[in-house]
């Protein structure tokens, strides 16, 4: 299946998924570098195994934040690796700082390179264009607001080289709140994007992977065509085998950010892995 992205070429999609338990399993066996059962411990590890990995490859990370796994494809990958992230400065919000100092947190890991920006500035960036073999991102690009989602991927999309991937873990949240209206508002929603006006689309206050796939995708110009299957939101709801996060993520995730109250909300994660058809395969 191919995709084409606004002036960019053609993009193979290699995977547009629900985090599963049983390859998380499979990674807890086969003792993949963090690997938890909770979202983010299925991400690292779909990262890490979802590509032939090369050393000297040049490698963004997209949102990190105090993630140590840029650090580990630093080091034990042999990347050049690279990442981006603002910790709220741009939009003066100390949340993002998760009450730790960025500086500090910097000079501590001289084998990355940080760069204190957001994405969807191509203009303003000083990050090199063409330039990254891999752009990823995880639990990070669920915070995109609407408007910015075109600028954010079409920005990654300049940055990666053609032959280049991306790969995307992003977290959707259940509609239900126990309740079966929002579920069936959510599938109704699925079934009629294809024919909902993109302002409708924009504004609808519910997230589906399905819909979340379509308006990231769509947002640069990709045209699915109806292959993002297993991505409805009866499946992610009845599944059991959804990847979903704990109690105790929840809870501690209220204890490091300093919440006063907390509820526990169910988050799957949307995975999105495309390759940027080079351009010896565009001449094939």
């Amino acid at each position: 299946m191919s995709i084409r992205l606004r002036g960019s070429g053609n993009y193979h999609v290699e995977e547009v998924s629900l985090a599963d338990t049983r390859r998380l399993i499979g990674y807890q066996q086969a003792g993949v570098y963090g690997t938890q059962f909770n979202l983010k411990g299925f991400a690292y590890p779909w990262v890490l195994t979802s590509r032939e990995w090369s050393g000297g490859e040049r490698v963004l990370d997209v949102g990190a934040g105090y993630s140590e796994l840029p650090m580990h494809i630093a080091g034990h990958l042999g990347c050049e690796t690279w990442i981006a992230d603002d910790f709220g400065q741009s939009v003066d919000d100390p949340f993002w700082r998760r009450r730790r100092d960025p500086e500090e947190h910097t000079r501590a890991h001289p084998e990355v390179r940080f760069v204190r920006e957001r994405l969807g500035n191509p203009v303003q960036s000083s990050l090199p264009e063409a330039y990254f073999d891999v752009v990823y991102s995880i639990s990070t690009l669920e915070h995109v607001p609407v408007s910015m989602l075109v600028a954010v991927w079409t920005h990654m999309d300049m940055l990666l080289r053609p032959g280049g991937e991306m790969l995307h873990a992003v977290d959707i949240p259940f509609p239900s709140g126990g309740r079966v209206a929002p579920i069936a508002a959510a599938a109704a929603f699925d079934i009629l994007f294809p024919l909902l006006p993109g302002s409708l689309c924009e504004r609808f206050p519910l997230q589906t992977p399905k819909a979340h796939a379509r308006r990231a995708l769509a947002a640069v110009g990709a045209r699915p065509r109806g292959r993002l299957k297993g991505l409805g939101i009866v499946n992610m709801v009845l599944n059991p085998d959804v990847v979903i996060d704990p109690l105790d993520t929840t809870y501690n995730r209220i204890v490091k950010d300093g919440m006063k109250g907390g509820r526990h909300w169910r988050v799957a994660t949307l995975l999105i892995h495309i390759k940027k058809v080079s351009t010896k395969e565009k001449g094939t």
